[in-house]
C-alpha cells in the first residue's frame, strides 16, 4: 500500500537513526537518513519526500528550526518531531505556527509510532489526491463551458462526469477538513495543558456562544466555525507572559499594552493559516472591535464587524467579568452590560445570553460527593476538588475543572512520560459509581 514512499529521518545520534530504521524494517518505505539537518534539507529539496521525522535538540539547527525551512521548499511534506518532555514549549510553538503535523516523546512506542506515520502519509495522499481532483474539476469545467451551447449528449455526459468528480471531492474534503478539527482539538488541549489559567474558560465561553447561536436559529455550518473561534480567542495570549497579561492596565508600559491589543491579530495568523478556518480566524481578530467604532484593531462599526465577533465579545466580557479577583455580583454585570449596550456591545445578544445564564443559574443541582479515584478511574463529567499535578509537580488542569473525554486523553498522554502519584480528588454526581480498583 505505501510502496515508494519516501521518508527522511534525522538525528545527530546513528543510535538513535539505526533504531528507527528497525521500526519501519517490516513496511516497504524508501528510508534515507542523515545525521545533519542541513544535509537532510538539500536532499528533500530534490526528491519527493512524503514524511520527515526529526529530533528537536540536534547541534547547529533544531528540528523545529529544520521545520520552518522545510515548509519554505516542501510545504505539503508531512514533518513529525522527537521530543522529550522538556521540550514540550517548543512543540506546542511548532503546532501553533503550523510547522509540524504531531510530535512524538522519547522514548517511543514502536507501534503507536508507526500508526502515526500511516496516518500521516495517509493525510499527505488525501491532500495530494484533493489537488490532482480540483485540477481534473477544472479541466472538466472548461470542456464544459466550450460545449455549453451545444444542448446534447456530449453535454450530459460531460455533467455527469463532472457530478460524480464533485461527489468524490466532496467526501476527500470532508475527511480532509475532519483532520483539519482534529489538529485544533490538539492544539487547544495543548493550550489548556501549557497555560491553564488563561485557557480555562474556553470551552464555557465557546459553549455559551453556541447556545446563545442556536437559540438565534444559525446554520450548523456557521455554529461550527464560531465555536473553532471560541475555543481559539486567546490563542494569541500564549506568547505573552503571564507576568504581563495579569498586571492592572494602569501599570502597563506602551509596549506591554500594544503587545496585549496585538494578540487578535496573532491569533488570526495562527488559525488562518488553516485555509479551512480563515474565516474562523477574521472572527477572532475582531473579537476586541466596538459597537460604537471605538475598539481595536480595525476601528469598526456596527454591521461591519462580524456578527460572530460582536456575539464574542459580549460572551468573553461575561466570563472576564465573572472571574475578577475581587468578584462581581449578578447586579453589577447586569448594569455594566446595559450601560455598554450600543456602546462596546451588540445590543441584539445582550438579553439572549442573560436568558440562557440565569436558567442554567436556576437548575437544581445535583447532589455531589468527594471520591478518591486513580488516573485511570477518571471519566468525563468528574470535576476536581485540586490542582492537578504531575509527579514531578507541573501544572495540568485547575481545581473545579470538570472533565472531558480530551481532557482525560491529554491525562493519560502526560501518564506516560511523568506519572501522576496517588490518588486524584474528585467530586462526582451522587448517583454515579465509578469503578472499584483492583490496585
Amino acid at each position: 500500500m505505501y510502496e515508494n514512499v519516501q521518508l527522511v529521518f534525522v538525528d545527530d545520534e546513528p543510535n538513535i537513526l539505526k533504531a528507527l530504521q528497525r521500526v519501519f524494517f517490516e513496511d516497504e518505505y524508501d528510508i534515507e537518513t542523515f545525521t545533519q539537518a542541513s544535509e537532510a534539507l538539500e536532499f528533500i529539496k530534490e526528491n519527493d519526500v512524503v514524511l520527515i521525522i526529526s529530533d528537536q535538540r540536534m547541534p547547529g539547527m533544531t528540528g523545529t528550526q529544520l521545520f520552518s525551512e522545510v515548509v519554505k521548499v516542501k510545504p505539503e511534506t508531512k514533518r513529525i518531531i522527537l521530543t522529550g518532555f522538556a521540550d514540550m514549549g517548543a512543540a506546542v510553538d511548532a503546532i501553533n505556527t503550523g510547522n509540524i503535523y504531531h510530535f512524538v516523546f522519547k522514548p517511543w512506542n514502536d507501534e503507536e509510532l508507526r500508526s502515526t506515520v500511516r496516518r500521516a502519509i495517509h493525510h499527505f495522499k488525501l491532500e495530494r489526491r484533493n489537488e490532482e481532483l480540483m485540477a481534473e474539476l477544472h479541466d472538466k469545467n472548461e470542456q464544459l463551458n466550450s460545449v455549453n451551447d451545444q444542448l446534447t449528449a456530449r453535454v450530459k455526459e460531460r455533467t455527469a462526469i463532472i457530478a460524480k468528480k464533485n461527489i468524490e471531492l466532496g467526501k476527500l474534503n470532508a475527511e480532509l477538513e475532519k483532520s483539519l478539527v482534529s489538529t485544533v482539538r490538539f492544539t487547544i488541549n495543548m493550550m489548556e495543558i501549557s497555560r491553564p489559567v488563561l485557557c480555562r474558560d474556553n470551552r464555557s465561553l465557546a459553549q455559551l456562544a453556541v447556545n446563545i447561536a442556536k437559540r438565534l436559529d444559525w446554520t450548523e455550518e456557521r455554529i461550527r466555525k464560531l465555536e473553532i473561534a471560541a475555543l481559539m480567542l486567546n490563542s494569541g495570549k500564549m506568547g505573552i507572559p503571564d507576568a504581563v497579561l495579569n498586571r492592572q492596565s494602569q501599570y502597563l508600559s506602551e509596549d506591554e499594552r500594544r503587545l496585549i491589543r496585538h494578540h487578535p491579530i496573532m491569533a488570526q495568523t495562527m488559525l488562518g493559516s488553516i485555509p479551512a478556518f480563515e474565516e474562523a480566524a477574521l472572527i477572532v481578530r475582531h473579537q476586541d472591535e466596538w459597537y460604537d467604532g471605538s475598539g481595536f484593531p480595525d476601528g469598526l462599526k456596527k454591521e461591519d464587524i462580524p456578527e460572530e465577533s460582536r456575539l464574542l465579545a459580549v460572551c468573553n466580557t461575561y466570563f472576564r467579568l465573572k472571574n475578577r479577583e475581587d468578584g462581581n455580583s449578578r447586579p453589577f454585570i447586569l448594569k455594566y452590560f446595559r450601560n455598554n449596550s450600543n456602546i462596546q456591545f451588540d445590543p441584539q445578544f445582550i438579553d439572549v445570553m442573560f436568558d440562557i445564564i440565569f436558567a442554567d443559574e436556576e437548575k437544581v443541582e445535583t447532589p455531589k460527593r468527594e471520591l478518591e479515584v486513580f488516573f485511570h478511574e477518571l471519566k468525563a463529567g468528574m470535576i476536581l476538588s485540586d490542582d492537578l499535578k504531575t509527579g514531578k509537580g507541573i501544572f495540568l488542569l485547575p481545581r473545579s475543572q470538570m472533565l472531558t473525554e480530551s481532557n482525560i486523553k491529554s491525562i493519560q498522554d502526560i501518564q506516560q512520560v511523568d506519572p501522576i502519584s496517588g490518588r486524584i480528588r474528585v467530586l462526582v454526581a451522587d448517583k454515579e459509581e465509578p469503578a472499584k480498583s483492583t490496585i
